[in-house]
């Protein structure tokens, strides 16, 4: 079962798939804080929003795109309002999440309590939902970490404990942002020490630095891997990625995607926006490099499905 803004679907009905992209990122915290916590929203900006959104979705859904995968958590400002109607009016699903949801300081006021009353925050996000719309409970599909750089913090050590704990519970993914190969090593280390489930868990942005040592480590490890930033332009070093990946045999637990934020994306030029790059780069130039159309429609299929299924 997966977990749409419209309610649960079979992994069959997923189809291809953009596994990590934003609608919109919303930088004020505060606002971010009344949707989540309070599910108010703000509906006249919600109708604005939607007409640099909505059409980018169609273009998507024109190349055969039918489901995008919310990266942005609740502190980042997912409007699972606009979510819902955005999957309304382009008839596409889209996957919410929860995850990060308060600013990482609590920490160090909670250390005691900090895992176990987040992890108990978002196992009630599943049970009870992120919020009800129109009679449906609208549940979370994954949870949503963003790691600092450097050396793993506290913080960030026990929002990945707390995510472990959320996802024994429930069967959300986690969906894990991290920009440094270095610290896959440090993440490991606390998955392993909580006995977790790779096969939940999403290296998202793999490809940053494309740290091929580490990446094989991961791959050892069971971990799912993210081509999440094919932007415009970076087409030839994602295939040689892919293809190093694909040749490790682990070709079925790679997440492909763009990390656009429509909304900006949008409302800069609707004409010339790059938010179906992977569409119109991507995909030709693995085919005429030698990777099929129809092996990376798969993977955009077949592994999103897998990943986002509670019951996988």
């Amino acid at each position: 079962m997966i977990y749409t803004v419209r309610g649960p679907i079979h992994k069959s009905q997923l189809g291809v798939t953009l596994g990590h992209e934003h609608m919109k990122w919303e930088d004020d915290e505060s606002h971010a804080n009344t949707m989540y916590f309070d599910k108010i929203y703000r509906e006249e900006e919600i109708l604005s929003d939607m007409k640099y959104i909505l059409p980018i979705l169609l273009e998507i859904k024109a190349r055969g795109g039918m489901s995008v995968a919310e990266a942005s958590p609740p502190i980042g400002g997912q409007n699972v309002r606009l979510l819902r109607m955005l999957s309304q009016q382009a008839d596409m699903h889209i996957i919410p999440c929860t995850g990060w949801n308060m600013t990482k300081k609590l920490y160090d006021v909670f250390p005691m309590q900090f895992e176990e009353q987040l992890a108990n925050r978002w196992i009630k996000d599943f049970k009870e939902g992120l919020d009800t719309i129109d009679g449906v409970v609208i549940r979370p599909g994954h949870i949503k970490l963003l790691l600092d750089r450097g050396d793993l913090s506290n913080a960030d050590k026990g929002m990945l404990v707390a995510a472990v704990k959320a996802s024994k519970e429930t069967g959300l993914p986690i969906h894990c942002h991290i920009m440094e190969a270095k610290m896959v090593h440090q993440v490991i280390d606390v998955l392993d020490a909580e006995d977790t489930d790779y096969h939940k868990f999403l290296w998202a942005h793999a490809d940053k630095e494309a740290d091929k040592e580490t990446i094989k480590l991961a791959a050892e490890k069971g971990m799912w891997l993210g081509i999440d930033s094919i932007r415009k332009g970076t087409s030839p070093e994602k295939y040689e990625l892919l293809k190093d990946i694909i040749s490790l045999n682990y070709g079925h637990k790679v997440l492909l995607s763009q990390d656009y934020d429509f909304y900006s994306e949008g409302k800069e030029s609707l004409t010339t926006h790059p938010c179906t790059t992977i569409f119109d780069e991507f995909i030709p130039y693995c085919g005429e490099h030698g990777l099929d159309k129809q092996e990376i429609i798969g993977m955009m299929t077949d592994n999103p499905a897998n990943f986002y299924d509670v019951n996988n």
